[in-house]
């Protein structure tokens, strides 16, 4: 009887702790002074990539802001490439970072290839259908490009600021 009432209190309060978790999360200090308070993020990197319209298949690269690889590695800002039948996704996307962020940069692909990051001379060798990560602190400012080197192909433009 003890576990029926537990379990019962434990889904009723739930939503409530949920409510009060997201409440946290949109705090910020309203007296322009311009700098976070303790229990408020820092400013949020943004990416120009849609985040309201995915691609069906496609990996979300559209919030790239403290997030984790499945390998449970975790960055400031996350890149996940897929490269499928000859098309890179994303596809020219402008992904603004800070200067002292960690990026991480996970890929995929269904054919063999080379995955390089310009500036700072990353390279992932891409063998089909298995995963490749590389984690780097963006220190250098610029933009830089990230692209495939067999195909060629433009993946994303990395800006550091």
């Amino acid at each position: 009887m003890r576990s029926t009432l537990t379990r019962g209190a434990t889904t009723a309060l739930l939503p409530t702790l949920g409510m009060l978790v997201l409440a946290g999360c949109g705090g910020g200090d309203s007296s322009g002074s311009g700098t976070p308070s303790p229990s408020a993020p820092a400013s949020t990197p943004t990416s120009t990539l849609p985040t309201n319209t995915p691609t069906p298949g496609a990996p979300n690269t559209g919030s790239p802001s403290n997030t984790a690889d499945p390998s449970g590695e975790t960055a400031d800002v996350t890149i996940t490439v897929t490269v499928a039948n000859g098309k890179v996704n994303p596809s020219g996307a402008t992904i603004k970072v800070k200067a002292g962020q960690t990026v991480l940069v996970t890929a995929t692909s269904d054919a063999a290839e080379e995955l390089h990051i310009h500036g700072y001379d990353k390279e992932l060798e891409l063998t089909p259908g298995k995963a490749a990560s590389v984690k780097f602190t963006a220190n250098m400012k610029g933009t830089f490009e990230v692209e495939t080197h067999k195909s060629g192909k433009l993946v994303a433009k990395l800006v550091v600021s």
